[in-house]
C-alpha cells in the first residue's frame, strides 16, 4: 500500500472512534474530531481520485483460508468517501450550535453513524462491510430514539427503522452468500477483483441485492410512505442529514459495488431497476409535495432522487447489455453524478428546515401563530440565501447541481431508441416521461418548503405560547450566537454552485471513479468544446446527441441579471410598494388560520389525485348562510406522516401476519421445556462443527 495512503486511512478510522468515544466527556470536542476526521477523508478520497488513481489494500487478519480481513481505497469508493465527508463537515459544524439542547450521547452516535459508514466504504471483504452496515443500522436506531417530540411516536419510527434495516441486513447477507458460494471467497468488494457466475445464481445475487440496498434506499416498495420518511424526519436534524444525504447513499454504493462484477446484464434485470426506479420517483414527488412536516417533506424527496439513481443504474444495464458503450458510460456516470448533487443538496435543506423548526417550535409548514420579525438579521440572510440555492438545486434549475444531474439521467433515457428491441425502448421513453412528470411535481414541493417554511425562518415567537397537538417540540429562542449555523448554511451553499457551475470537474471525478468498472475514461469521450465553447466546457450526452456547458450557461445568466441591475440602480432608487394580497372578494383575515398556507396550495393535487391520497371532501355549514367545502385528508393539518396508501395497507396485513406467526411459533418450539433447550443447542453444535470440517478447514 502506498506510504500516504495507508497513514491517512488508519488516522481517518482514529479520527473518527476518537469522536465517537470523547462525546460523553464533551459533545464539542466530538463534532471536532467529526470535523477533522471529515477532512482527513476528502483528502484521502481526491487523493485516491487525482494522484494515485489505482486501488490500494491491505489485510489486517486471515478470517478462513481463503479470506481475510481488509480495507480497500479505490477510486470508485473513495468518490463516495468524498460525497459523504462533505456532508459530515457541514453537518458536524451545524451542530456546535443545533445541538445545546439534546444529550451528549448524540454525539457520540453521530460520529459513530460516520465511522461505520466509514468501515463500509473501506470495507474490501463481507465481514467487514457487514459490521460497518449493522453497527451503523444500530447507531441510527439510538439516534432517531433522541428526537424531539411525542415518546410514542418517536419510539415507533426508531423501532420502524430498526425492522426495516434488519431486513435490509439480512437481503444483503443472502446476496454476500449467493457471491461466496460462487467464488469460495469473502474478499469479493474491491471492483476490479472478481466477476460473478451468470446463470441462476446472478439472478440471485442481483434480486437479493436490489432489495436489500433498496430497502436502505427506501424505494418502492420498501417502503414509499412509511419508514423511511417517518423516520428520517422523527431523528434531531443533524442525524436526519446523515441519515437522509448519507445512510442512503450507502444503499447506492453497495448496489452499484455488487453489479459492477457481473460478467453481463439479462435484460429483465435492467427492465425491474427502470420500473422501480420510476415508481419511487413518482410517488416519492406525489408525496413531498403535499407533506406538511417541515422535514418529512425532505424525506419523501429522497426518495424521489433515489428513485432516479436507481433509473440511471438500470439504464446503465440495459446499455451494458446490448453494447451500447458509450451510452452506458454516461448512463453510470449519471448516476454517481445524482448521488453527489442530491446527498449535498438534501443534507443542506434538512439543516435548513431543521434550523427552522427549531426556531419556529413547530415542524408544522402550516404553523403562523404568534409570530414576528427576528431581530438576527445575518442568520435570516444566510438562511434564505441558502434556502433558495438549495431550493432550485432540488427543483433542477440550471445551472446547479439538481439540474445538471437530472439533465444526464433524462438525457440517457431519451436516447432509449438505441436500445435493441422494441419492448427496452417503449419501457425506456414510457420512464423518461415519468421521471420528467416527478422532476415537475418536486417543483410544487420545493415551493412549498421555501415559501411556507424557509421564508419564515426569520420568525419567531414573541413569548412562549401554549403548544398544540401538533407542536410538542421545546421552542428555541435564538439568544446565543449562531455563527456555525450561517457557516454551514453558506458552506453547504458554495458547494452546490460549484457542482453545478463546475460539472466538467465532478464529471472528472465521477468518470475516474467509474474506470475500474467502465475499463475507458469517459471523460475523453463526452466531454469536449462545441459551437465556440473552450475545450473541457460541453458535457455531451452521446455522439450525436445532445450537450449542455453548465458554465458558460452560468456565465450567461449572470451576465442577463447584471444588465438589468445595472440599469436599474443609474439614476434611482429601489421603490418597494405593499399592499394587502386579494382574499377571494372577502376582507382580509385577521385569524392565522384563514390565511393562505401549504395545505391550502397542495389541496388541488390532494382532490385530482384522491385515489392515491384517500382525500374526502365534505360540506360544512357555519352558522346560519355560510356553506363551506372542507377538504378531508389522512394527514389533514397534523403532522404524524400518517399518509395513506397500498403500501401501508400491504406491510399492515404482513406485520399482522408475522405477529401471528412468531406466536405461535414460539409457543411450539419454546413451550419451556429444559431438555427441549438442550436439544437444540446440542444440534446447532453438531452444524457449526460439520460446517467448520467441510467448509472451512
Amino acid at each position: 500500500m502506498d506510504l500516504f495512503t495507508a497513514p491517512l486511512v488508519i488516522v481517518t478510522l482514529v479520527t473518527f472512534a476518537t469522536g465517537t468515544l470523547v462525546g460523553r466527556l464533551s459533545k464539542k470536542a466530538s463534532y471536532t474530531f467529526g470535523i477533522t476526521g471529515s477532512i482527513f477523508g476528502i483528502i484521502l478520497s481526491l487523493s485516491t481520485l487525482l494522484l494515485t488513481g489505482h486501488s490500494t489494500e491491505f489485510n489486517l487478519w486471515k478470517i478462513t483460508t481463503s479470506s481475510s480481513f481488509e480495507f480497500v481505497i479505490s477510486p470508485f469508493n473513495s468518490y463516495f468517501l468524498l460525497i459523504s465527508c462533505f456532508v459530515w463537515l457541514g453537518t458536524s459544524v451545524y451542530s456546535f450550535r443545533y445541538d445545546d439542547d439534546y444529550s451528549k450521547g448524540l454525539s457520540s452516535l453521530l460520529v459513530l453513524t460516520m465511522l461505520s459508514m466509514v468501515i463500509i466504504i473501506l470495507s474490501g471483504d463481507a465481514i467487514s462491510f457487514l459490521i460497518g452496515w449493522e453497527s451503523m443500522t444500530i447507531a441510527s436506531f439510538f439516534m432517531i430514539l433522541q428526537g424531539k417530540g411525542k415518546p410514542d411516536g418517536i419510539r415507533k419510527a426508531a423501532y420502524l427503522f430498526l425492522a426495516f434495516g434488519e431486513a435490509s441486513t439480512v437481503f444483503v447477507m443472502l446476496a454476500f452468500a449467493g457471491i461466496f458460494g460462487t467464488i469460495g471467497s469473502f474478499n469479493f468488494l474491491a471492483i476490479s477483483s472478481h466477476q460473478y457466475a451468470s446463470g441462476p445464481i446472478a439472478t440471485w445475487i442481483f434480486i437479493t441485492a436490489l432489495i436489500g440496498f433498496g430497502l436502505k434506499m427506501g424505494i418502492a416498495p420498501f417502503h414509499i410512505s412509511e419508514w423511511l420518511p417517518i423516520a428520517h424526519s422523527s431523528a434531531p436534524t443533524n442525524a436526519s442529514a446523515v441519515l437522509s444525504a448519507t445512510l442512503t447513499l450507502m444503499g447506492v454504493y453497495g448496489f452499484i459495488t455488487v453489479i459492477s462484477h457481473f460478467s453481463q446484464y439479462d435484460l429483465w434485470w435492467g427492465w425491474i431497476a427502470l420500473i422501480v426506479g420510476a415508481i419511487s420517483a413518482l410517488l416519492g414527488a406525489l408525496f413531498a409535495s403535499v407533506s406538511e412536516h417541515t422535514k418529512g417533506l425532505p424525506a419523501y424527496s429522497t426518495i424521489e432522487n433515489n428513485g432516479l439513481i436507481v433509473i440511471a443504474i438500470g439504464a446503465y444495464m440495459l446499455a451494458s447489455h446490448y453494447h451500447l458503450i458509450l451510452l452506458a458510460d454516461f448512463a453510470l456516470i449519471a448516476a454517481l453524478y445524482h448521488s453527489f448533487s442530491h446527498s449535498i443538496s438534501k443534507a443542506s435543506l434538512f439543516l435548513l428546515m431543521g434550523w427552522i423548526s427549531k426556531v419556529k417550535g413547530s415542524f408544522d409548514l402550516n404553523s403562523t401563530q404568534h409570530l414576528v420579525i427576528v431581530s438576527n438579521k445575518k442568520t435570516r440572510i444566510a438562511t434564505n440565501l441558502s434556502g433558495i440555492i438549495t431550493i432550485l438545486s432540488l427543483a433542477a434549475m440550471p445551472p446547479l447541481a439538481g439540474f445538471v444531474s437530472e439533465w444526464m439521467i433524462l438525457e440517457v433515457l431519451f436516447q432509449s431508441f438505441r436500445f435493441g428491441d422494441t419492448s427496452s425502448q417503449i419501457i425506456g421513453i414510457l420512464v423518461g416521461a415519468i421521471a420528467a412528470l416527478a422532476a415537475g411535481i418536486i417543483i410544487v414541493a420545493m415551493t412549498k418548503a421555501y415559501g411556507f417554511g424557509i421564508l419564515s425562518s426569520g420568525l419567531t415567537t414573541t413569548g412562549r405560547p401554549k403548544a398544540s397537538k401538533n407542536e410538542d417540540i421545546g421552542l428555541e429562542q435564538p439568544t446565543k450566537s449562531s455563527s456555525s449555523i450561517r457557516a454551514t448554511f453558506y458552506y453547504f451553499l458554495i458547494l452546490i454552485v460549484v457542482i453545478g457551475v463546475a460539472a466538467p470537474g465532478i464529471f472528472f471525478l465521477a468518470s475516474n471513479s467509474a474506470f475500474q468498472i467502465l475499463k475507458v475514461r469517459a471523460f475523453d469521450s463526452l466531454v469536449t468544446g462545441l459551437l465556440g465553447v473552450p475545450a473541457y466546457f460541453v458535457i455531451l450526452s452521446g455522439k450525436p446527441f445532445g450537450g449542455f456547458s453548465p458554465t458558460f450557461t452560468a456565465i450567461f445568466m449572470v451576465c442577463l441579471l447584471i444588465v438589468p441591475f445595472l440599469i436599474s440602480r443609474i439614476g434611482t432608487k429601489w421603490r418597494v410598494r405593499r399592499t394587502d394580497g386579494w382574499f377571494s372578494g372577502a376582507e382580509q383575515p385577521t385569524d392565522p388560520a384563514e390565511l393562505y398556507n401549504s395545505f391550502g396550495y397542495s389541496t388541488p393535487i390532494r382532490i385530482m389525485l384522491n385515489f392515491v391520497f384517500r382525500t374526502k371532501e365534505t360540506i360544512v355549514q357555519i352558522g346560519t348562510n355560510i356553506v363551506r367545502p372542507v377538504i378531508l385528508s389522512p394527514e389533514e393539518y397534523f403532522v404524524e406522516l400518517e399518509v395513506l396508501d397500498v403500501f401501508k395497507q400491504f406491510y399492515d396485513v404482513l406485520a399482522k401476519f408475522a405477529l401471528f406467526l412468531s406466536s405461535n411459533t414460539a409457543r411450539i418450539v419454546m413451550p419451556g421445556r429444559l431438555g427441549l433447550y438442550l436439544l437444540y443447542i446440542m444440534v446447532a453444535f453438531i452444524f457449526v462443527l460439520l460446517y467448520i470440517l467441510l467448509v472451512i478447514i
